[in-house]
């Protein structure tokens, strides 16, 4: 599959998986596994970043760092949502949703372009 494509889609996973955090936030449930949401290799955004399929030059690139290190201080963030929202912490777990994290998801966002920006040039 073309890589830019490839791409697109995961820009639609992490979107997915965006909202099934404000869920969780939502229902606040106890026993959420705060450490498999931090977990930035277990989303199917984060596999296919993982993925087999890269060949050693695209991941020595800075894009595909930039998008690496942007993903995974998204998911810290994440568990950081998820502890407080599971701790009864609501107020904060929205405050830090709305705020930080929704800033962070954009970061990744125009990482993600500007990757697809680069591979389009050829670089």
């Amino acid at each position: 599959m073309d890589k830019l494509v490839e791409i697109e889609e995961a820009i639609g996973k992490h979107a997915t998986w965006m909202s099934h955090i404000r869920e969780a936030v939502l229902e606040a449930p106890a026993g959420i596994d705060v450490e498999s949401i931090r977990a930035d290799d277990r989303c199917e955004f984060g596999q296919w970043l993982y993925a087999s399929h890269w060949l050693p030059e695209e991941r020595a690139t800075e894009y595909y760092q930039d998008v690496r290190r942007v993903h995974a201080a998204f998911h810290d963030l994440a568990a950081k949502v998820a502890m407080l929202a599971a701790s009864g912490r609501a107020v904060e777990a929205y405050t830090l949703l709305y705020g930080e994290y929704v800033t962070m998801s954009g970061r990744l966002a125009i990482a993600l372009r500007a990757w697809q920006a680069a591979l389009r040039r050829g670089d």
